[in-house]
């Protein structure tokens, strides 16, 4: 399995894979729920299913629009004061998320596609700390 197999899987059933992922990181850091206060979770979980798809195209193809895409959610994240430093909290947790979704089908190869795709993602967020605050 490759990371566009493991993105349309996700897709397929992204309930289970976003209460999973949303258990492990708050249970993991439950001081991150404040940054959840007033926020539809069942709303969040179908964004996280977009920014899923968003992070393995963004990775795959390096379209503008997922660059786009990324930048704004960054920004929004910073208007939230969302910290960096979660980002790799974040992404250690959807990987362990990830693995106990695949279960058999996880590889170390998967694994090392989703963080560099997350990485790469990150990134760009990141980047829209920076920049003007008008998305």
């Amino acid at each position: 399995m490759d990371i566009s197999e493991s993105v349309k899987t996700i897709l397929r059933r992204d309930k289970v894979v976003t209460d999973l992922f949303y258990t492990i990181f708050l249970d993991r850091y439950p001081d991150v729920r404040t940054y959840f206060e007033g926020v539809d979770l069942q709303q969040q979980a179908v964004m996280l299913g977009m920014a899923l798809l968003m992070v393995e195209q963004h990775y795959q193809h390096r379209y503008p629009a997922t660059e786009r895409y990324l930048k704004v959610l960054g920004q929004r994240h910073s208007r939230r004061e969302i910290p960096a430093e979660l980002y790799s909290q974040w992404r250690d947790c959807l990987l362990e998320t990830l693995s106990r979704f695949h279960g058999d089908g996880w590889s170390d190869e998967l694994q090392q596609q989703w963080k560099e795709a997350v990485d790469l993602a990150s990134d760009v967020m990141l980047s829209g700390y920076d920049a003007p605050q008008g998305g």
